[in-house]
């Protein structure tokens, strides 16, 4: 209802227009960026997509690793539901619009010649709706469309978690490692990194389980581990308040293996012509995304 009031482009270009001044970033990148809290990592794109076919290799860098370094507002109410703080979220997602854009840069420097370099783009003014209530009914339809997908992903990646974790308990028990489960492992690997977001020492190997739970399933099901009760007893019992708050910042985000994929569908349908240039820079563009969400989550340790 507010984007076919024109309300949410309003927003997006004034916000798109302080990022491309303060950040000398160009108008699509702006743009993108501003928009990726708001409305995810696949729609954002479809406000510049008459420029798509000729943005440089940087800008769709760029414009990737804001969808990876954020989540949309049509997924909020499903990590309420869970119990996540949805101050919290909100606060990272729009943290983690600049430090998308500043580390892209960093790991894809511009060495083109930008078509919309220093002017702002306008997103798209008409929408399909007849009026407010053909909006309003659309979004109700396009929201319930993505819970639905989501409660499925949820599901079948849970799933497959499971079936990992019992193959690596089973063979765990043949060389004496007990509960062997793929969280242990990427516990392990993402350890040196939770130790630099300033995790208190005793809650370092929970957290760096979670954040590695979240890149090789989604955010969804580490969050949902971050609030699993158990036996009456809840994940978050042994954990510091500070270490639930930084897990909860370096958790917001749609860096993971599923969203490669997500991204290179939508993105290669968008524009054929440039599929494989989005297939050769996906990879890049989800670490740089997971990197500034976690840079968010340092900030935010800092302050505490």
């Amino acid at each position: 209802m507010v984007y076919y009031l024109g309300g949410m482009q309003w927003l997006l270009k004034k916000l798109g227009w302080v990022f491309c001044k303060i950040m000398d970033t160009s108008g699509v990148e702006s743009i993108v960026a501003a928009a990726s809290p708001f409305i995810g990592q696949n729609e954002n794109v479809l406000l510049v997509k008459d420029y798509f076919e000729t943005m440089t290799n940087s800008e769709i860098h760029a414009c990737m690793t804001a969808g990876f370094a954020t989540i949309s507002g049509s997924t909020l109410q499903g990590y309420i539901a869970i119990g996540v703080n949805p101050k919290n979220i909100i606060t990272s997602c729009i943290m983690s619009i600049p430090c998308s854009l500043a580390l892209s840069k960093l790991r894809y420097p511009e060495t083109e010649a930008s078509l919309t370099k220093g002017k702002m783009v306008d997103p798209p003014k008409h929408t399909d709706e007849a009026n407010i209530l053909h909006a309003l009914a659309n979004g109700a339809a396009i929201g319930l469309n993505i819970s639905l997908l989501v409660a499925a992903n949820l599901i079948a990646v849970v799933s497959m978690v499971q079936l990992i974790n019992f193959f690596l308990t089973w063979f765990g028990q043949f060389i004496t490692i007990n509960a062997l489960t793929l969280e242990l492992i990427l516990g392990y690997v993402f350890y040196p990194f939770t130790w630099l977001l300033g995790v208190p020492g005793k809650d370092i190997l929970k957290v760096s389980q979670l954040i590695g739970l979240k890149v090789v399933s989604n955010e969804f099901v580490a969050f949902q581990k971050l609030k699993e009760v158990v036996d009456g007893v809840a994940y978050t019992d042994d954990m510091s308040s500070r270490a639930a708050t930084i897990a909860e910042f370096a958790l917001c985000g749609f860096g993971n293996l599923g969203s490669i994929a997500i991204q290179i569908g939508a993105l290669g349908s968008l524009a054929p012509s440039r599929k494989a240039d989005v297939s050769r820079i996906a990879f890049s563009a989800c670490i740089t995304g997971v990197c500034a969400t976690l840079m968010t989550s340092a900030i935010i340790a800092m302050v505490m």
